[in-house]
């Protein structure tokens, strides 16, 4: 099904390559043609009022020279056809110019006016009524004709007034709207396409490069080409393949770690079913030396005994194991002293010249604990602690009770632990300082922890290693009895 769900993204994602404008580049470019085109407005609207202040001032400056024709005329006077001509360049219906020292000359086309409203007063003009006159007259809200009031462009004193058609204005407006409206979507286009190819090449193409590598790996974890090769990119993106890369190198071989202790365990429960049987054999061969009258052979003959049970139980122990049915801890109370001894005596300390074993755990001091838990704590702890001292050494157990918990501390004399076995110390087959397999450590962290105590480095370096074991007490825990 996982395979399946792959499948299905791996479809997706190739869409978007396909298509790449259903894409986020995609929607880059739209929004991208959106914000320009929005600026161009912005700075449309100024620009039209401004064309339409420069169309009145070409009026008036046309109206001026009409205006020196009558200057020119005898008595200031021009014939019809003249006056006509005149006005029909000026585009206006009327055309007067009021000088302080003379009267008015006045050109008309002789045709009566409506009422007009206020003037346009080109001396004296604003942004705010000259946008919003502009927008009226682009879309017609006007008066059919304009009175606009101008200085001469030859002297400011002169006054120079015009009645111009609404209709031509209107129509040089929406002209000037339709070319900056086609300038704008080609500058808008041209500017989109710019970011849209640049944001392809920096980002889209490296982040799809990414999401394939995720949705390949989590396809196929265990193919080595899935995992990221990533780039020289200083930026995010390339701390993100570096970091993406990390993760599935790690991840690769969590992955493969735990196939191969799937496979371990198959292994281990197979020849723990067949050594079971073995040491079944051996219980056998030890019970009849326990009939024996020989002193040498009663003395010894308890500890083998005990061991083979150990490994008889260990054994049906690891077979459950294998099928996740650990047996849960049964605690109750015993003596920690004597059973210490015990399990120095299983491992053959006593006996061994180059170690020196020290019992420091107080003879009355009570521990509540499974027995057969413990012993297998201890055990890996103690034995990895010789293991440690080739060349002899101390090995030195000690215990006391301290707010609610026994504290049990077993400490050596080796060289300590590196850094890296450190790194993994509790990990099966990681971190192990001997060539061994780290199981032994990782064991007995999870019995402790099943006792609701912990197993933990307390110390280490050139003189030694320390490892502490905390187990709850419920007598010490109890409230007292008032």
């Amino acid at each position: 099904m996982d395979q399946a769900v792959s499948q299905k993204a791996l479809k997706r994602l190739s869409r978007p390559a396909t298509n790449s404008f259903a894409g986020l580049s995609g929607r880059l470019l739209v929004l991208t043609i959106g914000f320009v085109m929005l600026a161009e407005v912005l700075i449309y609207l100024p620009t039209m009022a401004r064309y339409r202040i420069s169309y009145f001032e070409a009026r008036i400056e046309l109206a001026d020279q009409a205006a020196l024709a009558l200057l020119a005329a005898p008595d200031g006077m021009v014939s019809e056809e003249l006056e006509n001509e005149l006005l029909r360049n000026v585009g206006a219906k009327l055309v007067a110019m009021r000088r302080a020292a003379s009267n008015a000359l006045i050109l008309s086309d002789r045709q009566e006016l409506p009422m007009l409203g206020p003037p346009v007063d080109l001396s004296n003009w604003m942004w705010g009524g000259a946008i919003v006159h502009a927008v009226r007259a682009l879309v017609g809200d006007t008066p059919d004709y304009i009175r606009v009031v101008g200085p001469s462009p030859r002297d400011a004193q002169t006054k120079i007034e015009v009645v111009l058609p609404a209709a031509p204005l209107t129509e040089a407006l929406r002209a000037f709207s339709w070319r900056i409206f086609t300038m704008s979507l080609g500058i808008s286009i041209f500017t989109a396409s710019l970011v849209y190819l640049t944001l392809q090449w920096w980002l889209v193409r490296p982040m799809r490069r990414l999401v394939d590598s995720i949705v390949g790996f989590r396809a196929a974890p265990e193919d080595a080409r899935q995992i990221i090769q990533p780039s020289q990119r200083n930026d995010e993106l390339g701390l993100a393949e570096r970091e993406l890369q990390a993760m599935q190198q790690e991840l690769r071989q969590a992955l493969t770690q735990r196939a191969r202790l799937a496979q371990l365990g198959i292994a281990v429960s197979k020849i723990s079913h067949d050594l079971r049987n073995i040491l079944a054999s051996a219980q056998l061969v030890s019970d009849r030396l326990a009939t024996s009258e020989d002193p040498t052979v009663k003395q010894i003959t308890p500890r083998l005994v005990g061991s083979i049970d150990r490994a008889i139980a260990l054994c049906a122990q690891t077979l459950r194991y294998g099928k996740a049915e650990e047996r849960a801890p049964e605690a109750e109370y015993f003596a920690l002293y004597p059973f210490a001894e015990d399990v120095a005596a299983g491992l053959a300390l006593p006996d061994e010249p180059s170690i020196r074993w020290h019992n420091a755990v107080p003879e009355d001091l009570q521990v509540f604990a499974d027995r057969e838990h413990l012993y297998r704590i201890l055990n890996n702890i103690i034995r990895n602690a010789a293991q440690a001292m080739p060349d002899g050494g101390d090995i030195r157990i000690a215990a006391a009770n301290r707010a609610g918990l026994t504290v049990i501390e077993i400490a050596d004399t080796g060289c300590g632990l590196s850094e890296a076995v450190q790194a993994h110390l509790f990990e099966p087959f990681r971190g192990s300082r001997n060539g061994g397999t780290g199981l032994g450590l990782a064991i007995a962290r999870e019995l402790a922890r099943a006792h609701g105590g912990d197993l933990e480095l307390a110390r280490t370096g050139p003189l030694g290693t320390t490892f502490r074991i905390t187990l709850p007490d419920p007598q010490k825990n109890r409230p007292a009895k008032h």
